[in-house]
């Protein structure tokens, strides 16, 4: 897949169905969008492309305010790829671009060589003050050989399915149930770092710790059953991300030990999928009170995973 940062940079002419939007997470909602364009490309003899932003327009609008997201950009150009895109555009939001009428915006569309067609969900919002919507892109290219389609919102327990939704879950530990309006389980990529090294010094059970991701959607604090993927293998884990209240630490951690492994992983890819809530943070009276609720812990992961 292709992956570009402007709609002039979009040369090549080849016919394409675009779908437009954040689609922070590519929940199953959004999901339902790909499927939409996958049938409109068929119908045109078109490949498929995505247009898209990030980082959030918010982090431009208003800096100060953190948007936390479910995936980054590189965790969204693979779901993208997944989903049959052979072009990405990343738009990098500028106060600029923010400004611009949503009629510029669909003049820029309309000057993508080779467009057949756009799908949305029915809620895009495009130009200056949010002014656009798909109302105002279907009259734009009423009449023309681009076909604009919308995807009906898909409903989870009577609400419409959300990204929000989505976040709620996952900060409140409810990982399980926000893997099923994924689609799959929540996951987070990045470096292991070095951490206090307690896990295998004082308490016997050596653990990796994940970087802290920036402006990212974080689970509860609490002990969860995940998977590891290392290079492409999954190993069964249990991760605990917080701040170690035995200990008094004063920065959250993730810190995750690998059932049955023992190799070395750092500078090697690592993904970390979240699968269930054990239990919440607790801080212990002994150092022996904490080993023994670890081993009790990783029982309880065991009969989750396997």
């Amino acid at each position: 897949m292709k992956i570009l940062h402007a709609l002039e940079e979009i040369t090549d002419g080849e016919p394409r169905v675009f779908v437009l939007g954040f689609f922070d997470g590519c929940h199953l909602g959004h999901q339902a969008v790909f499927k939409e364009a996958a049938k409109l490309a068929e119908e045109k003899s078109a490949g498929i492309g995505v247009i898209t932003f990030y980082p959030h327009p918010m982090s431009v609008l208003a800096p100060g305010i953190r948007v936390p997201l479910l995936q980054s950009e590189e965790e969204k150009a693979e779901s993208f790829r997944k989903a049959g895109m052979d072009l990405a555009v990343f738009i990098r939001p500028t106060k600029e671009f923010l400004s611009e009428t949503a009629e510029s915006f669909l003049k820029s569309l309309a000057d993508i060589p080779g467009i057949k067609g756009i799908v949305t969900g029915d809620n895009f919002s495009f130009g200056k003050g949010a002014s656009g919507n798909v109302s105002s892109m279907k009259s734009y290219f009423e009449g023309s050989d681009v076909a604009v389609v919308t995807a009906p919102l898909v409903s989870e327990g009577g609400k419409a399915l959300s990204s929000t939704t989505v976040r709620t879950l996952i900060e409140a530990g409810k990982v399980e149930e926000a893997a099923k309006l994924l689609g799959r389980n929540y996951t987070m990529s990045g470096d292991v770092v070095h951490g206090f090294h307690r896990g295998n010094d004082l308490l016997g059970f050596p653990t990796a710790n994940l970087r802290m991701p920036d402006a990212r959607v974080l689970p509860a604090d609490g002990v969860y059953a995940t998977k590891t993927r290392i290079e492409g293998k999954c190993y069964p884990s249990v991760t605990n991300i917080g701040t170690n209240p035995t200990f008094g630490n004063r920065e959250k951690t993730i810190e995750t030990f690998i059932i049955d492994f023992d190799e070395e992983i750092y500078g090697k890819s690592f993904t970390l999928e979240w699968v269930k809530y054990i239990r919440g943070e607790v801080k212990f009276d002994s150092v022996d009170a904490l080993k023994a609720q670890i081993e009790s812990d990783i029982e309880t992961a065991k009969k989750i995973l396997f």
